[in-house]
């Protein structure tokens, strides 16, 4: 590297450079010393001097004036060096040069400074760390005395009073040593190191923080310490008050009042003080009018060239024995701290923007509590000495949105809090919460609000309370999504998420305990076009059943307007046929799809619960496949229902609250019929059939490829939320138009199905959906095409009353399905009045063919076909299987079985010694004779 390119490396760009040549005995040398004001006669100066002998040197600083190398002259450096002493003698740093680069790399190492740039000069080492930009040499003199004291502490050898010199010479590369009556060659040893911030540098050596007001530091804070920095202003009025007063600063009071005597360096360091107050423009002038070569333009220049104010080492170093008699002595790190205060937000800065780019204003926080301009909870107060303060309670925005009635948990705060990265986000907390400390930290904590001590935030937010209770009423917490309204007009607005909807406006809808933990899955995602895309994808006509699933959807808001609270359509057949994804489309109406459709992982209860809360939109249930049969069944009435089963508060000894009966649509997805596994805990599920329309998916259905599929999913996972609120508020501006749909299209599909009077389900359920498809239409969401739509469901509605059918059944079919279940229970054994004819009159004893294993539930005399039934079994049975028992019994005694009750001892012609008993008696001709009559 050429001298001047290692020149222009390591020193600064603005100010005077010094050279100087050192010749002859130690005793009595020749020096030569000059300032230039440009780089290129310096370096001229200093190839001349080596050229006569001298030993030629360059300063590390730039300076003010021409008029000497001192370090109050010093204006600018651009790097941190040390010089190293190589050679034999006691009073040499190391022995070699190699051992000093040993030395050097474990001191590196272990205060983790980055690799510096190296100049043998001869005999030692002259090691610098270069600076990205020059920084002024008040600046510099505070990280060098840092520096100086880590290089002591570290144990590194070097020549310690050059670490901190300002005015320091080293001698330039390219240059000759000519010490020792020999001649050496300077030159930079290996490749130059990278240059380091100073900030860095500084951190490094104590991470002395950096000056306020510097814009430069600032920027290298995350964003939270930023907006903290951001909200302080200092007013250099306070400060002088407050030196006058003996509470201050007695440097600054001294720069004020000897204005006419004060050195340069101590009148910039006031300088540096005032240039970054709030007062600036008037209190530089203050400080520095009264000195005899006063000018108000140098006064600005000098003001706007320093970076940050100076800290109190700084003026101690300039005007020593003064600071340490101050109160504040190690207490401050900057005289600047004395007149700080927070800048109170105004209306433009309560305006900001939200991680969705739109704008939300912060309300005026309650007295004494304010907004700093960039965000955060303070309180006014006063200190010791009666001047005012600002309390720092929450570094976030946090505030109470309205007051809420929660019909269960009592009185409620919605709280809205702006988190940096994640935006903003709303919770609900009690007010019992509020008044108890333990139980406010673990609401705030679970809601991502982090402080040490509560209290603060505590009565903050009952500060808030108290102001709105004066001011505004409480809201009603919404505990169900769907139609909210009263018996004269159900359908006054539509609640969803965090949104109430209403004819011509969307309110905010605060949450309630129940719903709280919901309203995140109702934030919409990406763009209501591109879900029109996907949707558009199922517009054909061999996606139909794809298409219906999706339009339950729209369906359910309607059911509000039948007399049902609920029906269930079940779609079964194997998998891959899109039946999922028909759900997952219909749930992106309000939601995100992967949450808002509950599967087989949710319990039953939690289920029923969500249906609940769910109220009017369309409860959607993948892979019902491995439920329980009995759980099916209450699935089935469930439902229509309108309301889960009650349970106990866990709060205490009272009834969980309910809302409003749901009335809605549910659609399930399974590879088995539903029907089918219902049928398995009851003998005859028609009642849950008449509730559930049984959709079988055909095996060779269109579907769409697996990369059409892949890229389907995709598209509804980030795109949702957006039809579901417009489709609500075009039913809510034209609400007697739906009602006309609905009524005319139910009309049209009971007269095309013939659907009677205990089909009313699958009639409002089919109305329901068609006319959401006609409604959907009409408010410009979907275009499929409604005939084929309807004809889609009445061919489906066909074949459920066709499976009906086999749900006919007599009583004597019953009576069999009874004795065939109970086999092995059944006593079987001729009669014995035949056997007593051919005896001498006792009871003769008959050897039976069959025995009850377990117990006896009925005697079969199989030669005169005559059956002997115990009422208490076949009652337990027929229960079981939610057969009716009378109608059962009525049935049988008016038919050909002639049933009848008598005293029987049914153990007669054994060795069942049992008495007499209460039994059926019954005729059974149908049955065949010999021994396998009950085979």
């Amino acid at each position: 590297m050429q001298a001047k390119e290692f020149l222009e490396f390591v020193l600064g760009s603005d100010g005077f450079y010094c050279t100087m040549g050192l010749k002859g005995p130690k005793d009595n040398p020749t020096l030569i010393q000059r300032l230039f004001d440009n780089l290129d006669d310096a370096i001229s100066e200093v190839f001349r001097l080596d050229a006569q002998g001298f030993n030629a040197y360059h300063a590390q600083a730039t300076f003010e004036t021409d008029k000497n190398r001192k370090q109050e002259n010093a204006k600018y450096l651009k790097s941190f060096y040390l010089d190293i002493d190589c050679g034999d003698g006691p009073k040499k740093d190391f022995p070699t040069q190699t051992e000093a680069l040993v030395a050097l790399k474990s001191f590196c190492k272990a205060i983790a400074l980055p690799k510096p740039t190296i100049v043998n000069s001869g005999y030692g080492l002259h090691i610098y760390w270069v600076l990205t930009e020059q920084v002024p040499a008040i600046e510099w003199m505070t990280v060098a005395q840092q520096f100086k004291q880590v290089v002591n502490k570290q144990g590194m050898k070097c020549d310690q009073t050059s670490t901190s010199d300002s005015a320091r010479v080293l001698r330039t590369p390219g240059t000759r040593n000519y010490k020792n009556n020999t001649t050496r060659v300077v030159t930079v040893v290996g490749e130059v190191a990278a240059p380091i911030r100073f900030e860095d540098f500084r951190n490094i050596m104590g991470a002395v923080s950096p000056p306020e007001g510097n814009a430069k530091a600032k920027a290298e804070y995350d964003p939270l310490t930023q907006n903290l920095i951001s909200n302080y202003q200092h007013r250099f009025k306070t400060i002088l008050i407050k030196s006058g007063e003996g509470r201050g600063c007695p440097q600054i009071l001294k720069i004020a009042t000897e204005q006419a005597t004060m050195p340069e360096p101590l009148w910039r360091a006031g300088l540096s003080i005032a240039a970054h107050c709030l007062d600036r423009d008037i209190a530089i002038h203050k400080i520095s009018q009264k000195h005899p070569q006063y000018s108000a333009d140098e006064t600005e220049e000098k003001a706007n060239k320093i970076q940050g104010p100076y800290i109190c080492e700084t003026f101690n170093t300039l005007n020593p024995d003064v600071c340490p008699d101050c109160q504040h002595w190690k207490q401050i790190k900057s005289p600047i701290v004395l007149g700080r205060e927070v800048k109170e937000a105004d209306e433009e800065d309560s305006v900001v923007q939200t991680k969705s780019a739109t704008s939300t204003t912060i309300p005026k926080y309650p007295f004494p509590y304010f907004r700093g301009a960039s965000g955060g909870i303070y309180r006014r107060d006063k200190d010791k000495d009666g001047d005012s303060k600002e309390v720092l309670v929450y570094h976030n925005d946090l505030y109470v949105v309205r007051r809420i009635r929660d019909p269960e948990s009592g009185e409620s705060v919605m709280m809205r809090l702006h988190l940096p990265r994640d935006g903003v986000r709303e919770f609900t907390v009690a007010l019992t919460a509020v008044t108890s400390r333990d139980e406010f930290r673990k609401v705030m904590s679970l809601n991502g609000v982090a402080v040490i001590n509560p209290e603060h935030l505590m009565h903050y937010t009952t500060s808030w309370v108290n102001q709105l209770q004066s001011t505004t009423v409480a809201y009603e917490a919404r505990r169900q999504f769907g139609w909210v309204g009263d018996k004269d007009n159900p359908m006054q607005s539509f609640v969803v998420g965090s949104l109430e909807i209403f004819p011509d406006r969307v309110d905010i809808s605060p949450p309630s305990v129940s719903t709280a933990g919901l309203v995140p899955l109702f934030d919409p995602q990406g763009s209501l076009d591109k879900w029109k895309e996907l949707v558009e994808v199922w517009n054909k006509p061999e996606y139909v059943l794809h298409q219906f699933i999706f339009c339950i959807g729209f369906g359910s808001l309607l059911m509000e307007l039948t007399a049902h609270n609920g029906g269930t359509f079940h779609f079964t057949g194997e998998a891959g046929k899109g039946k999922s994804t028909g759900l997952y489309l219909a749930a992106s109406l309000w939601g995100d799809p992967m949450r808002v459709v509950l599967d087989d992982k949710d319990t039953f209860n939690s289920k029923m619960n969500r249906a609940e809360v769910y109220k009017n939109l369309a409860f959607l249930l993948d892979e019902m496949t491995n439920t329980s049969p009995s759980d099916l069944s209450t699935y089935a009435y469930a439902v229509p229902s309108g309301m889960q089963k009650n349970r106990m508060s866990s709060s205490g000894n009272k009834e969980r609250y309910r809302g409003k009966p749901w009335k809605l649509l549910a659609a399930s997805t399974g590879n088995t019929s539903m029907i089918q596994r219902i049928g398995l805990f009851k003998a005859l599920p028609k009642a849950e059939a008449l509730r559930i329309i049984e959709i079988r998916v055909p095996d060779n259905l269109a579907n769409l490829t697996k990369e059409e599929q892949d890229n389907f999913y995709a598209g509804i996972q980030n795109n949702f939320g957006h039809a579901g609120p417009i489709y609500a508020q075009y039913i809510l501006n034209n609400v007697e138009e739906c009602k006309k749909v609905l009524a005319h299209v139910r009309k049209k599909i009971d007269e095309a199905a013939n659907l009677q009077a205990d089909e009313r389900f699958w009639s409002s359920m089919c109305a329901c959906t068609i006319a959401g498809v006609v409604i959907a239409k009409r408010a410009g969401l979907i275009n499929y095409d409604v005939k084929v739509l309807t004809q889609f469901i009445l061919n489906e509605l066909a074949k459920s009353k066709e499976n009906n059918l086999d749900f006919k059944i007599g009583a004597e079919q019953i009576l069999s399905d009874y004795m065939a279940e109970n086999y092995n229970n059944i006593l079987r054994i001729k009669s014995t009045d035949d056997a007593r004819k051919q005896s001498t009159g006792l009871d003769h004893l008959i050897l039976p063919d069959a025995t009850p294993r377990m117990q006896l539930v009925a005697r079969y005399e199989y030669d005169i076909k005559k059956l002997y039934l115990l009422p208490k079994p076949f009652k337990l049975w027929c229960t079981k299987q939610q057969i009716d028992y009378s109608n059962t019994l009525d049935a049988l005694k008016s038919g050909r079985t002639m049933a009848k009750k008598e005293k029987v001892r049914l153990g007669k012609g054994t060795h069942m010694n049992m008495p007499a008993a209460d039994a059926w008696v019954l005729n059974c001709p149908f049955m065949d004779g010999g021994n396998d009559a009950i085979v």
